[in-house]
């Protein structure tokens, strides 16, 4: 048998008193007990010292506050309760102890706080000294740091250059010393990413409509990244612009990731997808596929969406499907990549081919690769071979005549053979032409109908100057055919004559008459024409409201087929006719030129052509052209460089964002970044 203490005896042979109770008594908290104080003793009620709850049981406030170990710090219960107990406890060790430990606290702040002094850790310190000088610190000499870091963005250097710039201007400003350092930098880029961030996208939140341009490419440390671009008309403005989005780290780069990605970034900060008008991106399945591209699955999602290629992509392969079929053009490649070949792999070569054209007074200018997915590269590479002509020549024969080169007896019977001397310079007129519509085509804001216009106009130009009965050859082109052919001999043009026609040709199905279908009749040049019916517009009106019905908040009209819809039908018709008339007589005027002047006309006149003017506003936000990412792309290299190569794709999109945004032309509001930074952290004085 167990021994037994001396009370559990006692407590089967003497059974429970009155004095105690099988629950706790909540008026035993308005007892008074008697307690140290000073040099005397006062009396308190227990209800200042305990609380009780039902589920945690009888806890002691000052010993929970002062995290003395016991019971009565996390809740204590007992079958038999007595009053007693309670008095025990506040008479006990541990209750005098939890109330010195108080009292030593509440006196040391009292002091000064000179306890937590002694006794704070390094770190502590330093951040307690942070938070005192950034409550004390003067706005200015903040803007200051924030200026310096904006400094070091646009001159593309690392956060680490921030910290010797800012030492450089402590020289002549007063600045903070301890928050020169490269975190406090990077503190500031992330304030100042939020406000860039916050302003572009409350604008395109506000914004009735916009055009999502995408593109997919890898960084230099081959992270797979999806780049958005969006175009958009401000509220207050009756502009379009294109403003950077941010880049996305893909996963995988197919169709159903890159959606996920584009549904994710729109949930994240709160934009519509419904505002969607155009997907425009490169001509890449996975982008544009038929069944099952990124277009066609968010056309399930948007109804109203239009899918755009990006037009200087069209252009490039439209010039490369004719450049492979015709055989000169490919022997005229062939010299291309020969010539750059010698002198990009020897400087020896390079010195040499300078020096002879110096001797013979003609100008050496640098040759260009020939690059498959660059737009000007073709023209480049021409135009660099023409510069040079005459001084590859002399070089050449001086190569063949002391080396005997076989390279050099290849390229020195190209380039004295006169037809091929004369193909190469039609080729240049021609790739002249191109490169100029492709610089149209990389215009920030050019939009799907003047694309067409453009492209259009330019394949007329060629096939009237070369496909004709006559051939008008350009000026460069008729003096080297007057000097190299004789009035017996003829040039014979027919190989370079089917490159162009083989070039027309797959324009015109790039740029089919049909592209912008129901938008023609916004074709300024058509609504503008005197020629132009009174009835035109009215079938590509009514497909244009049937289709964005739901965007314009004209789904009632087109869902609800009564009279009133044919009165507001007619009304929006009678809109249309009156606008025609009146683009006429200002063109007539020479008020209006250009489509971007009737899209401004009609946006200023929303209060007279509210359908019209909503159409308008949603042709006027369509983007021809992905040229935007291509240029993002760039700007992200010339950014993430090979000794910059561990920067995160949060840290480069910051970047991205805020120098695209300086690009811009726009200026970033260091009040609101002050603002940012002053409320960034809990532990900093809050800014109203």
């Amino acid at each position: 048998m167990s021994r037994k203490t001396k009370r559990a005896a006692e407590t089967e042979s003497n059974p429970p008193n009155k004095k105690s109770c099988q629950a706790f008594k909540p008026e035993w908290l308005q007892a008074s007990v008697e307690i140290e104080k000073g040099k005397g003793t006062v009396h308190v009620k227990l209800e200042e010292i305990f609380e009780y709850k039902k589920q945690g049981g009888l806890k002691c406030k000052i010993c929970a506050e002062a995290k003395i170990i016991g019971e009565f710090s996390k809740g204590k219960t007992w079958i038999d309760w007595k009053l007693d107990y309670l008095k025990r406890h506040v008479c006990s060790k541990l209750h005098k102890q939890a109330t010195s430990i108080l009292q030593t606290r509440k006196a040391c702040q009292s002091s000064g706080n000179v306890c937590q002094l002694l006794l704070e850790s390094a770190a502590d310190k330093e951040e307690r000294q942070n938070i005192k000088e950034k409550l004390i610190s003067k706005p200015d000499e903040v803007k200051v740091l924030i200026d310096n870091v904006l400094h070091a963005v646009n001159m593309n250097t690392s956060m680490n250059a921030v910290q010797k710039i800012n030492d450089h201007m402590a020289k002549y400003v007063n600045i903070p010393e301890s928050w020169r350092s490269k975190n406090y930098a990077f503190e500031f880029l992330q304030n100042i990413n939020a406000v860039v961030q916050s302003e572009i996208l409350t604008e395109i939140r506000e914004s009735k409509y916009h055009t999502l341009v995408v593109d997919e490419s890898t960084d230099i440390s081959v992270s797979k990244m999806l780049i958005l671009y969006f175009k958009y008309r401000k509220t207050t403005s009756d502009v379009h612009q294109t403003m950077f989005g941010g880049i996305l780290n893909l996963i995988s780069c197919t169709a159903c990731a890159i959606v996920t990605a584009i549904k994710e970034f729109y949930s994240f900060h709160k934009l519509d997808l419904m505002r969607m008008v155009m997907f425009t991106s490169d001509g890449a399945s996975v982008m544009l596929g038929r069944c099952n591209g990124v277009a066609a699955q968010l056309k399930q999602i948007i109804p109203h969406l239009t899918e755009q290629h990006c037009v200087a992509h069209r252009e490039d392969l439209g010039i490369g499907d004719a450049w492979k079929r015709v055989p000169v053009v490919k022997e005229i490649e062939t010299l291309l990549r020969t010539v750059y070949t010698v002198f990009c792999r020897s400087s020896t070569k390079k010195a040499q081919f300078r020096e002879m054209a110096n001797v013979t007074e003609h100008k050496a200018v640098s040759f260009k690769p020939l690059n498959e997915v660059r737009w000007l590269s073709r023209y480049f590479a021409v135009k660099a071979l023409m510069q040079n002509y005459e001084a590859l020549i002399f070089y050449f024969e001086n190569e063949v005549s002391e080396n005997n080169d076989p390279i050099s007896k290849y390229c020195l019977k190209r380039l004295t053979d006169k037809t091929n001397r004369v193909n190469v310079a039609v080729l240049h007129d021609v790739l002249y032409d191109l490169s100029e519509l492709t610089k149209s085509f990389q215009k920030t804001t050019l939009t799907t109908l003047e694309a067409v216009d453009l492209a259009r106009a330019k394949i007329e130009k060629l096939k009237n100057q070369y496909l004709g009965e006559e051939i008008y050859w350009g000026r460069k082109v008729q003096d080297l055919i007057s000097e190299l052919f004789g009035k017996d001999e003829k040039f014979n043009s027919q190989s370079i004559i089917q490159f162009i026609t083989l070039l027309c040709e797959h324009m015109c199905k790039r740029f089919p008459k049909q592209e912008i279908k129901e938008w023609a009749v916004f074709d300024f040049n058509t609504v503008t024409s005197k020629n132009t019916q009174f009835s035109f517009g009215r079938d590509l009106l009514n497909k244009l409201i049937e289709r964005y019905g739901n965007a314009i908040s004209c789904s009632s009209l087109i869902k609800s087929p009564n009279l009133m819809e044919d009165m507001d039908r007619s009304t929006i018709l009678e809109q249309f006719q009156n606008f025609k008339c009146i683009i006429m007589e200002k063109k007539d005027s020479k008020v209006i030129n250009c489509f971007q002047d009737m899209v401004s006309f009609g946006l200023q006149s929303s209060d007279k052509f509210g359908t019209i003017s909503n159409l308008l506003d949603i042709c006027g936000t369509f983007q021809a052209s992905s040229a935007d990412c291509e240029r993002g792309f760039s700007l992200m290299n010339s950014i993430k460089i090979k000794s910059r190569n561990r920067l995160q794709e949060t840290h480069l999109d910051m970047l991205m964002r805020i120098k695209f945004f300086l690009l811009d032309g726009r200026s970033v509001d260091l009040n609101a970044v002050h603002k940012e930074w002053k409320n960034f952290k809990d532990r900093r004085e809050k800014v109203v």
